[in-house]
């Protein structure tokens, strides 16, 4: 009776662990989701100003003014870039400075999607490593709970 005790308290003790690993494993997917739509905003971002850069001087554009409303608005000269910085702050940059912020951002971005995909893989190397004791003491729980 008391190794049927202590089995149940262990198995507990591990379905606490693994249900706590996989809600880690979900927050730290999300990160990533969030992070590669950043970088992909950014990149976009870059190839549009690339774009209008070569092409756009004269050119008839969509602005974005929100809710998924736009406005025409002719291009007259694409020499500098007014960027967000963080914390609502904006400066103004040329072009060329502005791509180099942004392919600057993207490193930093990268580097922590990376750091957040090696967590989550040390993550699910634990997850397992968990699941088949889990399942074995499960198992034996039900072999012991039949027999009574």
């Amino acid at each position: 009776m008391a190794e049927k005790l202590k089995n149940h308290e262990r198995l507990q003790k591990l379905q606490d662990e693994l249900r706590s690993l996989i809600s880690q494993a979900d927050y730290l997917r999300s990160q990533i989701d969030a992070l590669n739509n950043t970088i992909w905003d950014i990149a976009t971002a870059m190839e549009v100003l690339e774009y209008l850069k070569k092409h756009g001087e004269g050119k008839t554009v969509l602005v974005p003014i929100g809710a998924g409303n736009f406005i025409r608005a002719k291009v007259e000269k694409v020499e500098t870039v007014v960027m967000g910085v963080g914390g609502r702050l904006s400066i103004e940059a040329s072009v060329d400075d502005a791509k180099k912020m942004m392919e600057e951002r993207i490193k930093v971005l990268e580097g922590l999607r990376l750091d957040l995909l090696r967590k989550l893989e040390e993550i699910n190397r634990k997850i397992n490593e968990i699941l088949p004791q889990v399942e074995e003491l499960a198992r034996e729980e039900t072999k012991s709970e039949s027999k009574s």
